[in-house]
């Protein structure tokens, strides 16, 4: 009984001071953290309107070239299924 007894002594309580100071700390914390996604969002999207208004980006190729040739098809073989060993 003797262990029990110091443990009591050695909880420590959290009153409600130390429970609004703790909501407080993560109010804050979580309010820094949308403020900087906002401002992530906002220069996202900035550059992405930057990049599209690019003139490289927007044009098409001219689809009177020639495209590149493609590599032929090479004939593939395929495994067969093999049947299941037995268990055991």
């Amino acid at each position: 009984m003797a262990g029990k007894r110091g443990d009591e002594s050695r909880r420590r309580v959290m009153t409600d001071g130390g429970w609004q100071r703790i909501l407080r700390i993560m109010d804050e914390a979580f309010e820094e953290y949308l403020t900087g996604m906002a401002e992530l969002r906002t220069r996202v999207v900035g550059d992405v309107k930057r990049k599209l208004s690019d003139k490289k980006v927007l044009d098409r190729p001219d689809l009177e070239q020639a495209l590149p040739r493609e590599r032929a098809a090479v004939p593939t073989r395929h495994r067969r299924a093999r049947g299941r060993r037995p268990r055991g």
